[in-house]
C-alpha cells in the first residue's frame, strides 16, 4: 500500500498541476481575450494533442520494456531501450512538427474553424506548433523518470512548468496584450522547461536509468505497439473534440461550441486524475510483470479500480454542488450561455467514473505487454462507439442529451474492458508477459 500511494499520489499531483495551469490557460483566454478566442483555443486542441499522443505512443511502450528489464535487472537492456525511446521521439517529432507548419492553413479549414474562428486559430496553432517537439519529449521523459523511481521529480518539474506558464500567460496576455499568441508561446515555452528539468535528471545519473551509447531501432518493434492503445486514447480526445464541435455548430451554432469549450476545460481536472491514477501504477505494473508476480498485479489493479471509482464519484457530488461557481470562472453569470453550459456539465460528468476504468484498462493491458487489448479498447471508446452514439443522437434526439453521449459509449466500451479483464487476468492462471 506505501509503494502504491507514493507513485500515484505524485503522479496525481502532477497531473493536477497540469490540469491547473490548463484551466488557467482558459480563465485568461475567456476572461482578456474574449469568447470567440476561448472557443478557438478549443477547436486548435486536437492538433495539441496529436503532440501528446505521438509522445505517448514511443513513451508507454518505452516505459512498460524498461520496467520488465528493470523487474529482470537487465540495466544495460533498459538503458538502450530508454535511449532508442529518446532518440525516435526526437527524429519523428521534429520531422511531424515541420510537416503541421507546412500544411497548417489547410489543417484548420479540416478542424471544422469557422470565419469567425479561423484567423483565431490559425494565430494560436503558429505559435505553439514549433514547440511540437517539446511536447511529446516531456510526455516521454515523464514516465521515464517514475520507471527509475523518482515520481517526485517528476512531480516537481510540472509543478515548475505549471508556474512558468501561469507567470507568462498574465506577462503575455493582460501585460503585454498577445491575445491568443501570448497564450500559445507561455505554454509551449513551460514545455521546453518541463522537457530541461526532466533530461538533467538523466543526464546526472541519479538512479538506474541513463543515456547509452547503445542504440537498437528494433526495440521499436516491440514498444510501438504497446504505446498504440494510450496513443489511441489521446487521439480520442482530438477527435471526440472535433466531432462535438462539428455536430454541436450544426444544431446549436457557436454557442454549442462556448459550452462544450467550457465543459471541456472543467473536465480536464476529473480525466487527468484518472490518467494520473493510470500512469502511477503503469510502472509498478510493469516492474511486477518483469518479475512474473501476478499476485501483485492483481492487487494492484483493484487498488486502482477502488481510486478512479472514488474519484469519479467526487468529481460527479463536487460539479453537482458547485456548477455555477465552476462555470462561473470561464463566462460571467450575465452571459447567455451561462445556464445553458452550468447543466451540460451536469449531464457530461456522468462519464467520468466509465472514463477512469477504461483508462486504467489500457494502460494495465499496455503496461502486461498486450498492446492488442490496449489498442481495442482505445478503438471501441473513439472512434467507434462515440461515432456510433453521436449518429444515434443526431437522427432521433438532436437536443440537450448530446451531453449525455460521452457516457453511453463509454459505459459500453466499459462493459468490453471488464470482460478483458476478467478473461485475460483473473481467469487465466497461465497469463504469460508475452504480446
Amino acid at each position: 500500500m506505501k509503494r502504491f500511494f507514493k507513485y500515484i499520489i505524485p503522479s496525481i499531483l502532477s497531473m493536477w498541476v497540469y490540469a491547473l495551469y490548463t484551466m488557467v490557460d482558459g480563465f485568461f483566454v475567456s476572461n482578456f481575450c474574449g469568447e470567440i478566442e476561448f472557443s478557438a483555443v478549443n477547436i486548435a486542441m486536437p492538433i495539441v494533442t496529436s503532440f501528446f499522443a505521438l509522445g505517448i505512443l514511443f513513451s508507454i511502450g518505452t516505459q512498460a520494456l524498461v520496467g520488465f528489464n528493470l523487474g529482470r535487472k537487465n540495466i544495460k537492456t533498459a538503458n538502450e531501450v530508454f535511449t532508442t525511446g529518446i532518440v525516435s521521439i526526437l527524429f519523428v517529432g521534429i520531422l511531424y512538427t515541420i510537416l503541421i507548419s507546412i500544411f497548417l492553413r489547410d489543417i484548420i479549414g479540416f478542424l471544422g474553424s469557422t470565419s469567425e474562428t479561423h484567423d483565431y486559430v490559425y494565430e494560436y496553432l503558429r505559435t505553439v506548433v514549433p514547440f511540437g517537439v517539446f511536447f511529446m519529449t516531456t510526455y516521454q521523459l515523464e514516465v521515464l523518470v517514475k520507471v527509475d523511481g523518482f515520481p517526485i521529480i517528476s512531480a516537481v518539474s510540472v509543478l515548475v512548468a505549471a508556474f512558468t506558464n501561469l507567470l507568462l500567460d498574465y506577462v503575455f496576455i493582460v501585460e503585454f496584450d498577445w491575445g491568443l499568441h501570448g497564450a500559445a508561446l507561455g505554454t509551449g515555452i513551460a514545455q521546453v522547461v518541463s522537457t530541461a528539468l526532466m533530461t538533467a535528471h538523466f543526464l546526472k545519473r541519479r538512479g538506474n536509468i541513463a543515456f547509452s551509447k547503445s542504440i537498437n531501432f528494433k526495440n521499436l518493434k516491440k514498444t510501438l505497439p504497446l504505446g498504440g492503445g494510450d496513443a489511441l486514447a489521446e487521439i480520442a480526445i482530438g477527435y471526440t473534440v472535433l466531432l462535438f464541435n462539428t455536430t454541436l455548430q450544426k444544431y446549436m451554432g457557436k454557442e454549442g461550441v462556448i459550452i462544450y469549450t467550457v465543459i471541456s476545460y472543467v473536465s480536464i481536472f476529473a480525466t487527468v486524475t484518472m490518467t494520473g491514477i493510470a500512469q502511477g501504477l503503469a510502472p509498478l505494473f510493469s516492474y511486477e510483470n518483469g518479475r512474473n508476480d501476478m499476485g501483485k498485479i492483481k492487487q494492484l489493479i483493484k487498488l486502482g479500480f477502488l481510486s478512479v471509482v472514488f474519484i469519479g464519484t467526487v468529481f460527479i457530488f463536487v460539479l453537482q454542488l458547485f456548477s455555477s461557481e465552476i462555470v462561473g470562472f470561464f463566462l460571467n453569470e450575465n452571459s447567455e450561455l451561462f445556464n445553458g453550459a452550468t447543466a451540460a456539465i451536469m449531464k457530461y460528468s456522468s462519464a467520468y467514473i466509465f472514463i477512469g476504468i477504461n483508462v486504467l484498462m489500457v494502460t494495465l493491458f499496455a503496461s502486461l505487454r498486450k498492446g492488442k487489448c490496449a489498442i481495442l479498447i482505445s478503438l471501441l471508446r473513439t472512434p467507434i462507439f462515440i461515432t456510433i452514439v453521436m449518429k444515434i443522437y443526431e437522427l432521433a434526439f438532436q437536443d440537450d442529451k448530446i451531453w449525455f453521449v460521452p457516457a453511453v459509449s463509454e459505459i459500453l466500451t466499459c462493459i468490453i474492458s471488464i470482460y478483458l479483464l476478467n478473461r485475460i487476468v483473473f481467469k487465466n492462471k497461465k497469463m504469460t508477459s508475452v504480446n
